[in-house]
């Protein structure tokens, strides 16, 4: 009889395991992010928007955090879909603003950080070299960047390891260029992707000397597991 009791209590534990294993599985698979993927744009007028795409039936709610200055985008599920383009309508102080994505079924909180000019505080000098760029997140994880330069500027492309800062060097140059477009896709190699456009200048003093300015920077975070 101890023999049979004990199996049973082997078996029911068994089944047990099994089925623990089956709900984590279950919970990792529900734990799947309910944005596919994501463009911000900033346009010639030097407007940023974001363009979100969702999975079906999600649902994006807004709010704009004043105390840190975030334009938060909670995502949920819903019987409804609606068109998830927000336009300009983002929060911007006088040179930068972060979006986050909440998602109900995730701990994970992906954010995109912007250190720019905002044109309603600052008119764009005549250093600027950068006209127009979009920044995009592939389902697959990789990023994309388009972005357009006026005409005769040099860009270079330079991968600071120290720092792990992906550079675009922008600089004025004698003669045209053939391409004022240009696409470059980026892979995350640490916590975070950082892309900063570096626009060059020469002033004239007693000596001759360089100076240049990081704008706009770009710092995506996939969020991390809390």
């Amino acid at each position: 009889m101890k023999k049979i009791n004990l199996l049973i209590i082997l078996t029911l534990s068994i089944l047990t395991f099994i089925s623990c294993s089956e709900n984590e599985d279950i919970t990792l698979e529900e734990n799947n992010i309910l944005f596919k993927s994501y463009e911000l744009k900033r346009n010639l007028n030097g407007e940023y928007s974001i363009d979100i795409k969702v999975e079906d039936n999600v649902n994006i709610g807004k709010v704009k955090n004043v105390t840190n200055n975030t334009n938060e985008f909670y995502l949920s599920d819903s019987e409804f879909v609606s068109k998830q383009n927000y336009g300009s309508d983002l929060m911007f102080d006088s040179e930068k603003f972060k979006i986050e994505l909440i998602a109900d079924n995730s701990n994970k909180i992906p954010s995109i950080s912007i250190i720019d000019d905002n044109i309603v505080y600052s008119e764009k000098s005549s250093d600027d070299y950068l006209k127009e760029y979009s920044i995009s997140m592939n389902e697959e994880g990789s990023y994309d960047l388009d972005f357009t330069v006026k005409d005769n500027v040099s860009v270079d492309f330079v991968y600071d390891e120290e720092s792990d800062i992906y550079e675009i060097h922008l600089e004025k140059s004698g003669k045209s260029q053939e391409n004022n477009n240009y696409t470059r896709t980026f892979e995350k190699q640490g916590d975070i992707l950082q892309i900063d456009f570096v626009n060059h200048s020469i002033y004239s003093s007693k000596t001759e000397a360089e100076s240049f300015e990081r704008k706009p920077r770009i710092i995506i975070d996939e969020g991390e597991d809390w």
